[in-house]
């Protein structure tokens, strides 16, 4: 009897929890993460504390607590699921159940079949829409890439003064990066306060301490 395979479209956090609970549920399938960036499984809530410099080693944020670094080579030998980093899905034919691949490096392509796809992609920063967000010195951060271009602004120490648009936990931590860097920090947030996953009353609070 043929494995069905399960495929797990991007690698980040969910997609390496998702494509563990297959494994558990099934042991005999075939488990594929197709993942466009380099790096699997990154811990992003750890993002403002690399760039802060919190700790130096970028490695950290790719490790298990018992500091194995969460590589195909890991997956693979640890939870029998194969990784492909590098390798951005280009399409989906729902109907006759494949994904379409490119290699981001080579730019070789490939096609996989699936009897079950999970989609786990994340989220995609907004960026607001007003002139010049694409000029250099303007970034989100939502990726490794991301996290690396802040570390090299704070590890240079040439800027003084950075806007941080947005409010919320990601923004209010990149603060505190920055500013421990010795950086001068503006925070533009839309809605009525900072932090709204919490009350009025502590909201505030917390805008007079910051």
């Amino acid at each position: 009897m043929q494995k069905r395979r399960i495929v797990i479209v991007e690698g980040s956090a969910a997609g390496p929890k998702a494509a563990a609970k297959a494994r558990r549920i099934d042991n005999s399938a075939e488990v594929v993460i197709l993942q466009k960036e380099a790096d699997l499984s990154m811990a992003s809530c750890g993002y403002p504390y690399y760039v802060g410099g919190y700790f130096d080693d970028r490695n950290m944020l790719l490790c298990t607590p018992t500091g194995v670094t969460r590589n195909p080579l890991f997956y693979l030998n640890a939870k029998d699921i194969e990784a492909k980093v590098n390798s951005e899905v280009t399409a989906i034919d729902r109907k006759g159940h494949t994904v379409s691949f490119r290699n981001t490096v080579t730019g070789d392509a490939g096609e996989m079949a699936y009897d079950k796809l999970i989609i786990a992609t994340g989220s995609v920063p907004r960026m607001p829409p007003v002139p010049g967000v694409g000029l250099d010195g303007i970034t989100t951060l939502q990726s490794m890439k991301d996290a690396d271009f802040l570390r090299k602004v704070r590890d240079e120490g040439k800027i003084k003064k950075a806007v941080v648009v947005g409010g919320g936990l990601i923004g209010i931590e990149t603060c505190e990066a920055l500013q421990l860097a010795g950086v001068e920090i503006t925070v533009i947030e839309l809605l009525p306060q900072l932090l709204m996953i919490l009350d009025w009353e502590l909201a505030k609070l917390a805008s007079r301490i910051m």
